[in-house]
C-alpha cells in the first residue's frame, strides 16, 4: 500500500473552517509555484483548512497505469489490487483530514500535481465520493471507471506540451467523462510545458469561483419541476 505522508497543515485565522484543500504531490518533487497556490487559496477562501501530502511513487508506477494494459488482462488483474490499496490508503487519509477539521465531502477539493495527480483521478473509482472537488496538474486516470457521481466535480487543466503526460490524454480522458454525462471541465495552456504553472493555477481559481456543480443545475431543476407539479420539494418530506 502507498504511504500518504502529511507535510503541513495551514489552518485558517478564525476558528470556523469553511473548506478542506487537500494538495497530493510527489516526495521527491521541488514545485516553485506551491507558495503561489497556498498564497491564492488563503486569500480566496480564508476560511480554509490546507493540507498538504506527499506520497513516494517515482520508483514504480506501473500500478498507475492499469488502464494502459487493457490488451494483457493478466498484467491488468496483477496491478489492480495495487492501485486499489494506494487509492483507499489516500481515501483515508483525505476522511482523516475531514474528521480532525470538521470540513464536510462536499466541501473538500483534492489537488494532485503530475503523477500524484493520477493517484487523485483514481479517486472517481470509489463508490462513495471523498471530495466535491477533484483537481490535477498534468495527469491522467490510472484507469476509467464506468460510471461518475455527480457529487464530484473534476477539473483538468494541462500544458498543451506536457512531457510528462501528453495534453491528448487530458482530451481523451474529458471526452470519455463527457460520455459518461460527469461534471468535468479541462483547461489546455497553449505553448507551455508546464502543468503546474501560475497561469493554469489561476483557471482552476476561475472555475473554483464560477463553475456552479452540475448537481446544483439539476436539483433546480428538479424542484422547478416538482413545483409545477405541485410537489412539495424533498426537504419537506418528514
Amino acid at each position: 500500500m502507498t504511504e500518504i505522508k502529511t507535510s503541513q497543515i495551514l489552518l485558517p485565522e478564525g476558528d470556523a473552517h469553511g473548506q478542506l484543500f487537500y494538495i497530493l504531490h510527489e516526495e521527491s518533487e521541488q514545485l516553485t509555484n506551491m507558495p503561489f497556490l497556498l498564497s491564492t487559496i488563503r486569500a480566496e477562501f480564508p476560511d480554509a483548512v490546507i493540507r498538504i501530502a506527499m506520497v513516494a511513487l517515482e520508483a514504480d508506477t506501473a500500478w498507475l497505469n492499469v488502464g494502459d494494459t487493457e490488451p494483457d488482462e493478466q498484467t491488468s488483474a496483477q496491478l489492480a489490487p495495487r492501485l486499489g490499496a494506494s487509492i483507499k490508503s489516500l481515501e483515508h487519509d483525505i476522511q482523516d483530514g475531514q474528521r480532525t477539521h470538521g470540513v464536510l465531502s462536499e466541501a473538500t477539493a483534492v489537488i494532485g500535481v503530475g503523477t500524484a495527480g493520477s493517484l487523485v483521478l483514481g479517486l472517481t473509482l470509489l463508490e462513495i465520493p471523498v471530495a466535491g472537488r477533484l483537481i490535477t496538474f498534468g495527469a491522467k486516470f490510472p484507469a476509467y471507471p464506468l460510471q461518475l457521481s455527480l457529487d464530484t466535480t473534476i477539473h483538468l487543466l494541462h500544458a498543451d506540451r506536457d512531457t510528462s503526460v501528453p495534453s491528448a490524454r487530458a482530451r481523451e480522458a474529458h471526452g470519455r467523462m463527457a460520455l459518461l454525462q460527469a461534471d468535468a471541465t479541462i483547461d489546455i495552456a497553449m505553448n507551455s510545458a508546464e502543468s503546474f504553472s501560475e497561469a493554469l493555477i489561476a483557471k482552476m481559481f476561475e472555475r473554483l469561483k464560477t463553475c456552479v456543480p452540475l448537481r446544483y443545475w439539476r436539483y433546480a431543476g428538479e424542484q422547478e419541476e416538482n413545483n409545477e407539479l405541485g410537489k412539495a420539494p424533498p426537504s419537506s418530506l418528514h
